[in-house]
């Protein structure tokens, strides 16, 4: 699945942003609520209704995405509370690749949510 490459963008400072304001490592239950929350914000706003679905199916995951994404970062020793390490582990679990679709050249990082 191709989305654009200013969402990975965004998703990483808005996720940095979530970990910097708790001060302390958070439950992965709650990662994962808020990236899928992103996502979903995402999906309402360019039209693309079953967004997390749609990376269900591309990733072709043993279960919803909240929950393989909570085992992975809970089974990971070496997880990292970064945007960087969510997206990352969104992209690999889901087959991601980011491209320029879906916006214009002079669209704002944030723009997306």
């Amino acid at each position: 699945m191709e989305l654009p490459s200013a969402l990975r963008d965004s998703l990483v400072e808005r996720l940095d942003r979530y970990f910097e304001a708790l001060g302390e490592s958070p439950e992965a239950e709650a990662v994962v609520s808020y990236t899928l929350e992103l996502l979903e914000e995402y999906g309402d706003e360019s039209g693309e209704d079953d967004i997390v679905l749609a990376l269900e199916e591309e990733g072709a995951l043993d279960g919803s995405l909240a929950t393989v994404l909570e085992e992975e970062i809970e089974s990971s020793s070496d997880f990292e509370p970064t945007g960087e390490e969510v997206v990352s582990l969104i992209e690999r679990l889901c087959g991601i690749e980011w491209g320029d679709g879906g916006g214009s050249d002079d669209e704002e990082d944030d723009d997306f949510f």
